[in-house]
């Protein structure tokens, strides 16, 4: 996959609208590892819904470098 299309997707994933929001994500989510160090820096996007949709999304992904950039998410953000 490319990195335009992951960085066009991550475009969708900070729509203010909830079905492009999906939309990207599953698509995101199908292609895997290669959008995870994208997610995970758009993990601290000043956006708190676009922030919440990569960590959503590097959660349904599940590879062990996207759970671990969460649980140090999770743990900053506590």
């Amino acid at each position: 996959m490319s990195d335009a299309k992951i960085k066009a997707l991550l475009n969708e994933l900070r729509s203010r609208y909830t079905i492009p929001r999906k939309k990207a994500a599953d698509e995101l989510v199908r292609i895997g590892a290669p959008a995870v160090p994208v997610l995970i820096e758009t993990l601290n996007d000043k956006i708190p819904e676009v922030r919440q949709a990569a960590a959503d999304t590097l959660a349904r992904i599940g590879t062990p470098e996207a759970l671990i950039a969460l649980k140090r998410w999770y743990a900053e953000k506590s």
